[in-house]
């Protein structure tokens, strides 16, 4: 709440943002409030093993010291690890930390696009559009909790609406020091994103500029004028973390991480094709819908830019609304067309969550304004309206869905435990304190639940853990939710498994290299990503083994939980 109230209540941003109304500001933190509990009680109880694995388990690595990319492979920036490991360390590990933290951003999200959109909408149109988000964050919350593209998605939202009064005036150094300090936030937590959004936002000034410019030739030195403090605010955020990293390590480790594996490898080991739209897999329509609403928002503004008459009329301040509408279109279309080319090379609703976000923002101005449209394009807007409301409630539907069939979200879970109906299986296992049950009990596999209650019992804190596969010659994903439930460090960097990098000879004998270092008393192998098959480089094998033979030669085979088997040096005590 805090920060909610940060956003939402700093007076000198709400008043050069438009002057913001009490009456608003109370709207908005009540949809804040609404839209956590609707997420909260909506929230899935299984944790994902991969996705969310991957952030608790830097975040630990982060905690207990380490850096990112010096100590442990990341293609991530560190801002989402730092922020977990600062709430570890104020509220102690926890599953449910990240959790509320992580529905603290969504609800921020959906208050974001609320407060947003009721600037250029009804009111009305602003609420169908922050529910249509909130039907999405339900969905996708099932997906993808603790992915570092929500607290992006906010920052974009933010930055946007700081820069977006340019296009109607001149604004001050300070907003524009506090735009690109945002956009500086964004790249400690995504590199690629952040740095998109300081190319949209310059895009979009120099367009401002150029436009309501009387000598373009002025266009240049009045961009420099008006951008540098951006690149400042920028700097002031990004610099201070690049120079401690430099000072603490080589520059290697983040070329490979960031640069040099991605531009060779990611297209090849993750990229999917365009997915059909089957009448059970609705939701799949947010990977097209964006194109057309992108679309239709960009030759609105484009072409409208050419229809403004003397007898437009003017709002408030006395800017024509036509203006006004085509600045946001502009923006929104950059940003949307932006975070729709991120996730071209896989492409999926999860995926393009960055796009999705900005698109329902254009879709609600379009919608606003769809009476002084083309008959052609009033009908296409309203039809996108409904797809996009479609494609979010099958989201939500087959969250749903989902999470009653494993019995996981808190909802059923507050109902049965109040009803003492929980299944004595589960009540044990929330009786272990743990990461994972600390406040509120998440519920794996039972053979996940068997296989860190035995390395628990087995093990002592400081030992290190090896989570892998049961061959290492194909990746696909692997376990990493077994290194924070045990509160067990990884014994080597490379506890994030990727297509193309742990399969290759060079890597492996990194890992060897460091497991004969480390020493970790077990190893857990996991065969349940073997049977997926995507059509790209993580279901081809490299024929790499040397990582299996010294797994075998060094660790013997003690315990079988279904796909996860437990092997104990052979040299232990």
């Amino acid at each position: 709440m805090k920060i909610a109230s940060n956003l939402l209540g700093s007076r000198h941003i709400i008043d050069e943002c438009g002057g913001l109304s009490a009456k608003t500001l109370t709207k908005s933190a009540f949809i804040f409030l609404f839209s956590y509990v609707i997420l909260f009680l909506g929230m899935s109880l299984r944790p994902s093993i991969y996705d969310e694995g991957i952030v608790l388990t830097a975040a630990m690595r982060v905690a207990a010291g380490q850096i990112p990319h010096r100590d442990f492979y990341t293609n991530y920036g560190p801002a989402q690890y730092y922020v977990l490991a600062g709430l570890f360390k104020l509220f102690g590990q926890s599953m449910l930390v990240e959790r509320l933290y992580d529905l603290m951003i969504r609800a921020l999200v959906v208050t974001s696009v609320y407060t947003i959109a009721s600037s250029y909408c009804r009111r009305s149109v602003a609420l169908f559009t922050s529910s249509v988000t909130v039907l999405w964050l339900f969905g996708l919350n099932f997906l993808n909790p603790g992915a570092a593209a929500l607290p992006v998605s906010l920052l974009n939202l933010v930055g946007c609406a700081l820069v977006l009064p340019t296009f109607l005036s001149a604004i001050s150094t300070r907003r524009m020091l506090a735009a690109g300090s945002v956009a500086g936030l964004a790249a400690m937590f995504r590199y690629d994103t952040g740095v998109a959004l300081l190319v949209i936002h310059a895009c979009f000034v120099m367009i401002a500029i150029y436009l309501s410019s009387k000598s373009k030739s002025d266009t240049p030195r009045i961009f420099a004028s008006t951008f540098c403090p951006y690149l400042l605010g920028f700097a002031i955020v990004a610099l201070p973390p690049t120079l401690y990293y430099l000072s603490v390590a080589t520059l290697h480790p983040f070329i490979h991480d960031i640069i040099l594996y991605p531009v060779k490898y990611y297209r090849r080991g993750r990229s999917l094709p365009f997915p059909p739209i089957p009448v059970n897999g609705i939701e799949n329509l947010a990977d097209y819908l964006p194109i057309a609403i992108i679309g239709i928002s960009l030759y609105v503004a484009i072409v409208r830019r050419f229809k403004v008459h003397k007898s437009t009329k003017l709002n408030p301040e006395g800017i024509p609304k036509e203006q006004e509408m085509r600045g946001f279109l502009i923006m929104f279309g950059l940003l949307a067309l932006a975070m729709y080319l991120k996730g071209f090379v896989r492409i999926s609703p999860v995926q393009l969550y960055l796009c999705t976000v900005p698109s329902l923002l254009l879709l609600a101005v379009l919608f606003q304004h769809r009476m002084t449209l083309p008959r052609s394009l009033h009908f296409s807007i309203t039809c996108l309206v409904w797809l996009s409301v479609l494609a979010a409630t099958s989201s939500s539907i087959h969250a749903i869905q989902a999470q009653c069939g494993q019995h996981s979200f808190v909802l059923e879970s507050l109902l049965s435990s109040a009803r003492q109906t929980t299944p004595e299986a589960k009540t044990a296992w929330c009786r272990v304190t743990n990461a994972l049950t600390k406040g509120l009990c998440f519920t794996p596999e039972d053979d996940r639940i068997q296989t860190i209650e035995f390395i628990d019992n087995h093990t002592r804190p400081g030992q290190p853990l090896f989570v892998g596969l049961a061959k290492h010659d194909k990746i696909f994903a692997n376990d990493n939710l077994i290194y924070f439930a045990a509160q067990r460090l990884p014994a080597t960097r490379w506890s994030q498994f990727d297509p193309d990098l742990q399969n290759r000879e060079d890597i492996q004998r990194q890992m060897v290299h460091e497991l004969e270092v480390t020493t970790p008393p077990y190893v857990v192998l996991d065969s349940e990503f073997e049977l997926l098959h995507e059509p790209n480089d993580s279901s081809i094998s490299t024929g790499v083994t040397l990582l299996d033979e010294y797994l075998h030669g060094k660790y013997k085979h003690i315990e079988t939980f279904g796909t996860l088997s437990i092997w104990q040096w052979i040299n232990a005590p």
